[in-house]
């Protein structure tokens, strides 16, 4: 369906204004919705405003530049390092720390396969940036655009459809019009829940403690993922004598952890871990996460499509959360791109199905991958660890299998 209808439908809504003017409302007519403006959603803006394509962003937090860390960093694969680059955020990101070679080892078994980026033809096999500066960038790319007007009201009144438009009223007296609106408003999205799309989710009963460690030694841009049975506790490389210490802990644990003095936690962490970084030192704070996952029974509803975590949320334990949504927002934007160049219209199911089939194959992919080596290493049964066992010399030993899985981890795969 073409934007005639859209453009009809704004004559006839601004004729009711007309004839109550107690309502008082400001109608905004756009060629595209996103709820929610973090990552994911910042990005997909950028994407879609860089095509011509007129965005309203909604986030009911009024976010203000530098932002405030979080304590994540993220390791970024190789097509999340193509799509920021095309879009001019990577350009703008410093203290950017490459990752050359992984080690992962069984906490249990004295089991270890190396990879490294000679193996798929040089180039980092990943990036780590911190949170907050990615954020901020994306953020700072956002505002930039003359197409992009972000909105950040208190809360939604209501979000409803039309047959050729959706809309949200916000309590600022808003009300915001689209031919599609997209929800990237997290792993708890309220717009998903708001269209009642039935959502699968599990909890790991728990916590990923997140934290910088400055070491003695150099990473030499080593990251590290050590499977313990208590859960994965994992390194990643940062600028200097630093890494991000990402460690997936039993909840009951995770509160003793969390409680020790720092000198207490970082013998904890070095014991685990040993001596391959040195000596440990806590050089942040330390914060806490819960885990769990989530997978929607679909990605699309009339005139809504979900990206990010309001379309998946992961166990950390591969550290691909990011990078799949960031998949998700280059096969939309491409999608919606095409669509408005040829005069399509944005909301149709023929759209939102094509975008759906696209995504659905590598979101069951991650989540049987992430799903399956959590419940695999995280426990201390002899019968897993003979599998652990069978495993681990497979990969070490089968090159093209180790290549395969080191390009798919890349996002370089398919």
């Amino acid at each position: 369906m073409a934007f005639k209808s859209c453009l009809d439908f704004k004559a006839q809504f601004t004729l009711i204004l007309s004839k109550d003017s107690s309502q008082k409302e400001i109608l905004y007519m756009k060629d595209v919705i996103i709820v929610g403006g973090g990552l994911t959603g910042g990005v997909l803006a950028c994407a879609l405003a860089e095509q011509g394509l007129d965005i309203i962003v909604v986030d009911q937090t009024e976010q203000k530049l530098p932002l405030l860390s979080d304590g994540r960093s993220f390791a970024l694969s190789r097509s999340s390092f193509n799509l920021l680059s095309k879009l001019g955020i990577w350009q703008a990101l410093h203290e950017v720390t490459p990752i050359r070679s992984i080690h992962t080892s069984d906490g249990v078994l004295p089991h270890w396969v190396d990879y490294h980026e000679e193996e798929v033809g040089g180039g980092p096999l990943g990036y780590v940036v911190d949170s907050a500066l990615l954020k901020s960038k994306i953020l700072e790319k956002v505002r930039s655009y003359k197409n992009i007007e972000l909105h950040a009201p208190t809360s939604f009144v209501r979000f409803g459809k039309t047959p050729t438009s959706a809309f949200i009223e916000t309590d600022h007296k808003e009300f915001l019009q689209a031919p599609l609106c997209i929800a990237a408003d997290g792993k708890f999205s309220a717009l998903r829940k708001e269209v009642n799309i039935p959502l699968f989710k599990w909890n790991y009963d728990q916590i990923a403690i997140v934290c910088n460690m400055a070491h003695s030694l150099s990473h030499d841009n080593w990251a590290f993922e050590h499977f313990l049975p208590t859960g994965p506790l994992a390194f990643v490389p940062r600028p200097g004598n630093e890494s991000g210490l990402v460690w997936s802990v039993e909840k009951k644990k995770a509160e003793v952890y969390l409680s020790l003095p720092e000198d207490d936690f970082t013998k904890e962490v070095q014991t685990l871990f040993g001596e391959s970084l040195g000596t440990f030192t806590l050089s942040s704070q330390r914060w806490h996460y819960p885990l769990n996952a989530c997978l929607p029974k679909r990605l699309i509803d009339d005139r809504l499509a979900l990206v990010g975590d309001a379309a998946h949320a992961f166990h950390p334990v591969a550290g691909q959360g990011l990078n799949v949504g960031l998949r998700g927002v280059a096969v939309l934007a491409e999608i919606l791109g095409d669509a408005f160049c040829l005069g399509l219209d944005l909301g149709s199911q023929t759209v939102l199905t094509s975008y759906q089939k696209r995504r659905r194959l590598d979101i069951l992919s991650m989540i049987a991958l992430t799903d399956g080596m959590v419940r695999i290493f995280s426990n201390e049964s002899r019968l897993l660890a003979h599998a652990r066992s069978l495993g681990f010399g497979l990969v070490k030993h089968c090159t093209p299998l180790r290549h395969r899985m080191i390009r798919h981890a890349m996002g370089i795969a398919g």
